[in-house]
Protein backbone atom coordinates (compact mmCIF):
# COMPACT_ATOMS: atom_id res chain seq x y z
CA UNK A 1 0.00 0.00 0.00
CA UNK A 2 1.73 3.20 -1.01
CA UNK A 3 1.24 5.66 1.65
CA UNK A 4 -1.28 3.29 3.33
CA UNK A 5 -2.79 0.80 0.24
CA UNK A 6 -2.22 0.22 -3.02
CA UNK A 7 -4.97 -1.77 -7.99
CA UNK A 8 -5.23 -2.36 -11.74
CA UNK A 9 -7.68 -3.83 -14.94
CA UNK A 10 -7.61 -5.43 -18.18
CA UNK A 11 -6.61 -5.08 -21.96
CA UNK A 12 -4.43 -2.05 -22.07
CA UNK A 13 -3.27 0.30 -24.93
CA UNK A 14 0.34 1.25 -25.37
CA UNK A 15 0.81 4.84 -25.14
CA UNK A 16 3.29 7.57 -23.86
CA UNK A 17 3.09 9.87 -20.98
CA UNK A 18 1.40 13.26 -21.54
CA UNK A 19 0.59 15.93 -19.17
CA UNK A 20 -3.13 15.32 -19.26
CA UNK A 21 -2.82 11.62 -18.53
CA UNK A 22 -0.29 12.62 -15.65
CA UNK A 23 -3.03 14.60 -13.86
CA UNK A 24 -5.13 11.58 -13.49
CA UNK A 25 -2.83 9.72 -11.52
CA UNK A 26 -3.62 9.85 -7.97
CA UNK A 27 -1.26 12.65 -6.74
CA UNK A 28 -0.53 10.89 -3.62
CA UNK A 29 0.87 7.83 -5.19
CA UNK A 30 2.95 10.21 -7.87
CA UNK A 31 4.84 11.57 -5.28
CA UNK A 32 6.98 8.14 -4.69
CA UNK A 33 7.63 8.88 -8.37
CA UNK A 34 9.81 11.64 -7.76
CA UNK A 35 11.94 10.03 -4.57
CA UNK A 36 15.65 9.02 -5.28
CA UNK A 37 17.90 6.25 -4.22
CA UNK A 38 20.06 5.86 -0.96
CA UNK A 39 21.90 3.15 0.91
CA UNK A 40 22.70 2.74 4.38
CA UNK A 41 25.81 3.43 5.52
CA UNK A 42 28.26 0.83 7.63
CA UNK A 43 27.65 0.73 11.41
CA UNK A 44 24.42 0.95 13.47
CA UNK A 45 20.56 -0.55 12.32
CA UNK A 46 18.73 2.51 10.62
CA UNK A 47 15.22 2.47 12.21
CA UNK A 48 12.07 3.46 10.65
CA UNK A 49 10.18 6.09 12.60
CA UNK A 50 6.55 6.80 12.62
CA UNK A 51 4.97 10.57 11.67
CA UNK A 52 1.23 9.24 12.94
CA UNK A 53 1.30 9.75 16.34
CA UNK A 54 1.63 13.18 17.99
CA UNK A 55 4.96 15.13 18.44
CA UNK A 56 6.46 12.00 15.73
CA UNK A 57 8.58 11.74 13.96
CA UNK A 58 11.43 11.94 15.95
CA UNK A 59 14.73 9.99 17.07
CA UNK A 60 12.39 8.88 20.27
CA UNK A 61 11.96 5.51 21.71
CA UNK A 62 8.12 6.60 21.48
CA UNK A 63 8.68 7.22 17.51
CA UNK A 64 10.91 4.69 16.44
CA UNK A 65 9.41 1.54 14.90
CA UNK A 66 10.46 -1.90 14.99
CA UNK A 67 11.59 -1.93 11.63
CA UNK A 68 15.33 -1.85 10.68
CA UNK A 69 17.77 -1.05 7.98
CA UNK A 70 21.16 -2.53 7.50
CA UNK A 71 24.49 -1.33 5.88
CA UNK A 72 24.32 -1.78 2.38
CA UNK A 73 20.09 -1.95 2.29
CA UNK A 74 18.74 0.47 -0.55
CA UNK A 75 15.98 2.41 0.37
CA UNK A 76 14.09 5.37 -1.61
CA UNK A 77 14.27 8.85 0.12
CA UNK A 78 12.25 12.01 -0.07
CA UNK A 79 11.50 14.97 1.54
CA UNK A 80 14.08 15.57 5.28
CA UNK A 81 12.59 17.19 8.10
CA UNK A 82 15.61 18.10 10.37
CA UNK A 83 17.90 14.97 10.81
CA UNK A 84 15.65 12.77 9.23
CA UNK A 85 14.33 12.11 5.74
CA UNK A 86 11.53 10.28 4.67
CA UNK A 87 11.55 6.41 3.19
CA UNK A 88 10.14 3.85 1.46
CA UNK A 89 11.80 0.05 1.41
CA UNK A 90 10.52 -3.37 -0.07
CA UNK A 91 12.37 -6.25 0.87
CA UNK A 92 12.80 -8.97 -1.45
CA UNK A 93 9.59 -10.50 -0.46
CA UNK A 94 7.54 -7.78 -1.53
CA UNK A 95 6.61 -6.68 2.45
CA UNK A 96 7.14 -2.74 2.07
CA UNK A 97 7.95 -0.31 5.45
CA UNK A 98 7.80 3.22 5.23
CA UNK A 99 8.98 6.12 8.00
CA UNK A 100 11.34 8.00 8.78
CA UNK A 101 15.44 7.66 8.99
CA UNK A 102 18.15 9.42 10.19
CA UNK A 103 19.81 11.53 7.35
CA UNK A 104 22.80 10.47 8.95
CA UNK A 105 22.74 6.72 8.71
CA UNK A 106 22.46 6.54 5.11
CA UNK A 107 24.32 8.20 1.69
CA UNK A 108 22.09 8.85 -1.70
CA UNK A 109 23.49 7.14 -4.55
CA UNK A 110 22.75 7.98 -8.28
CA UNK A 111 19.92 5.38 -10.05
CA UNK A 112 21.29 3.48 -12.55
CA UNK A 113 20.08 3.75 -16.27
CA UNK A 114 17.27 2.27 -16.99
CA UNK A 115 18.23 0.26 -19.94
CA UNK A 116 15.74 -2.50 -21.69
CA UNK A 117 16.90 -5.31 -19.67
CA UNK A 118 16.13 -3.73 -16.21
CA UNK A 119 12.60 -3.64 -16.78
CA UNK A 120 11.77 -7.60 -17.39
CA UNK A 121 10.81 -9.52 -13.95
CA UNK A 122 8.11 -10.62 -11.12
CA UNK A 123 7.96 -7.48 -9.12
CA UNK A 124 5.98 -7.80 -5.88
CA UNK A 125 4.48 -4.90 -3.45
CA UNK A 126 2.49 -6.28 -0.28
CA UNK A 127 -0.60 -8.19 -1.92
CA UNK A 128 -0.07 -6.85 -5.72
CA UNK A 129 2.03 -8.22 -8.41
CA UNK A 130 3.11 -7.10 -11.71
CA UNK A 131 4.99 -9.10 -14.07
CA UNK A 132 6.64 -7.21 -17.35
CA UNK A 133 8.55 -8.74 -19.72
CA UNK A 134 9.82 -7.31 -23.23
CA UNK A 135 6.75 -5.62 -25.63
CA UNK A 136 6.73 -7.27 -29.28
CA UNK A 137 8.59 -4.38 -30.86
CA UNK A 138 11.61 -2.52 -29.39
CA UNK A 139 10.91 0.54 -26.99
CA UNK A 140 7.94 -1.18 -25.72
CA UNK A 141 7.38 -3.56 -22.45
CA UNK A 142 4.69 -5.70 -21.94
CA UNK A 143 2.78 -6.35 -18.19
CA UNK A 144 0.21 -8.38 -16.59
CA UNK A 145 -0.74 -7.75 -12.67
CA UNK A 146 -3.00 -8.96 -9.80
CA UNK A 147 -3.94 -7.03 -6.67
CA UNK A 148 -5.76 -7.68 -3.78
CA UNK A 149 -7.54 -5.34 -1.00
CA UNK A 150 -8.76 -7.13 2.55
CA UNK A 151 -6.85 -10.11 3.05
CA UNK A 152 -5.77 -8.72 6.38
CA UNK A 153 -8.85 -8.89 7.41
CA UNK A 154 -10.36 -12.73 8.93
CA UNK A 155 -13.26 -11.60 8.35
CA UNK A 156 -13.73 -10.62 5.49
CA UNK A 157 -11.62 -13.96 4.34
CA UNK A 158 -14.13 -15.96 5.85
CA UNK A 159 -17.53 -14.07 4.41
CA UNK A 160 -15.44 -14.09 0.41
CA UNK A 161 -15.00 -10.19 0.83
CA UNK A 162 -11.77 -9.81 -0.62
CA UNK A 163 -11.16 -7.24 -3.20
CA UNK A 164 -9.33 -8.04 -6.45
CA UNK A 165 -7.89 -6.52 -9.73
CA UNK A 166 -5.72 -7.16 -12.86
CA UNK A 167 -4.38 -5.87 -15.72
CA UNK A 168 -2.51 -7.09 -18.78
CA UNK A 169 -0.92 -4.82 -22.17
CA UNK A 170 1.78 -3.23 -23.70
CA UNK A 171 3.30 0.30 -22.61
CA UNK A 172 5.78 2.54 -24.26
CA UNK A 173 9.16 3.18 -22.29
CA UNK A 174 9.71 7.03 -22.31
CA UNK A 175 12.75 7.00 -20.45
CA UNK A 176 12.89 5.78 -16.96
CA UNK A 177 8.78 5.97 -17.53
CA UNK A 178 5.71 3.63 -19.00
CA UNK A 179 2.03 4.04 -18.38
CA UNK A 180 -0.82 1.44 -19.43
CA UNK A 181 -3.91 2.67 -19.30
CA UNK A 182 -7.66 0.78 -20.65
CA UNK A 183 -10.91 2.88 -20.16
CA UNK A 184 -10.89 4.47 -16.99
CA UNK A 185 -7.81 2.64 -15.42
CA UNK A 186 -4.48 4.34 -15.72
CA UNK A 187 -1.72 2.75 -13.80
CA UNK A 188 2.38 4.67 -14.44
CA UNK A 189 5.28 3.07 -13.43
CA UNK A 190 8.74 4.27 -12.96
CA UNK A 191 11.93 2.57 -12.58
CA UNK A 192 14.47 4.03 -9.84
CA UNK A 193 17.09 1.21 -9.31
CA UNK A 194 16.01 -1.74 -7.64
CA UNK A 195 12.30 -0.17 -7.45
CA UNK A 196 9.43 -0.23 -10.06
CA UNK A 197 7.19 2.31 -8.43
CA UNK A 198 3.86 2.75 -9.57
CA UNK A 199 0.98 4.67 -9.09
CA UNK A 200 -2.69 5.04 -10.76
CA UNK A 201 -5.82 6.69 -10.49
CA UNK A 202 -7.81 4.75 -8.00
CA UNK A 203 -9.87 3.27 -10.55
CA UNK A 204 -8.61 0.18 -11.30
CA UNK A 205 -10.56 -2.84 -10.03
CA UNK A 206 -12.73 -3.27 -6.85
CA UNK A 207 -13.27 -0.29 -3.68
CA UNK A 208 -9.69 0.17 -2.43
CA UNK A 209 -7.61 -1.82 -4.70
CA UNK A 210 -4.96 -0.08 -5.90
CA UNK A 211 -1.38 -1.34 -7.87
CA UNK A 212 0.20 2.10 -6.25
CA UNK A 213 3.27 0.82 -4.82
CA UNK A 214 7.16 0.58 -4.86
CA UNK A 215 7.75 -2.83 -6.12
CA UNK A 216 10.74 -5.02 -5.65
CA UNK A 217 11.82 -8.11 -7.72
Amino acid sequence: MIRRAAAILCAMAATALSPVQAQDIDPEAAAYQDMTLARVRPGERAYFYRDDVEGCPSVTNRCRKRAYLVAGDVVLIGASRGGLIKAAYTNGAGQPTEGWLSRALIQPIPSPPATPTAWPGYWTFDTANIRIATGTRPGRISADGTALWGTDDPDRVRQGGINDGEFTGEAIITGNRALFSDEDCRVSVRLIGPYLVAADNLRCGGLNVSFSGFYRR
